[in-house]
């Protein structure tokens, strides 16, 4: 009789060490599920931000558009110049001519006499010289 009891106690030993370990397998699975489920909440809450951002950007983008194309067409610039600034057309646009010197170059400036060299060879040119 004293084998029974030990076999019945291993048995229910094996039972409750078997029982334990799927418990404990559960609880670990239901943590470990819940870890993933908290994960993808925080992932979609970072998702839903950037589609904000991303909307609130182009949309942005859309009012800079439309500032940009009123800006640039020519009837805006010749009107905000007429209005704001108080600009008018021009009736007649004057040439002026400009006179270039040989003297003036860099290259005859190699060739200048001794005279004109030191400090006032760079400002030669504005006494003719």
């Amino acid at each position: 009789m004293h084998k029974t009891t030990s076999t019945n106690n291993s048995s229910k030993i094996s039972i409750g060490i078997k029982f334990l370990a799927a418990f404990i397998v559960c609880i670990g699975l239901v943590i470990g599920l819940g870890i993933l489920r908290f994960h993808s909440a925080r992932l979609a809450y970072y998702l839903e931000s950037v589609n904000q951002s991303i909307q609130k950007y182009s949309e942005e983008e859309v009012v800079l558009r439309q500032e940009l194309s009123a800006l640039v067409a020519p009837i805006r610039i010749y009107s905000y110049c007429r209005e704001s600034l108080g600009m008018q057309k021009a009736v007649k646009a004057e040439i002026l001519p400009v006179r270039v010197r040989n003297e003036g170059l860099a290259a005859a400036r190699k060739t200048t006499p001794s005279g004109l060299q030191g400090w006032r060879s760079g400002l030669a040119w504005l006494f003719g010289r």
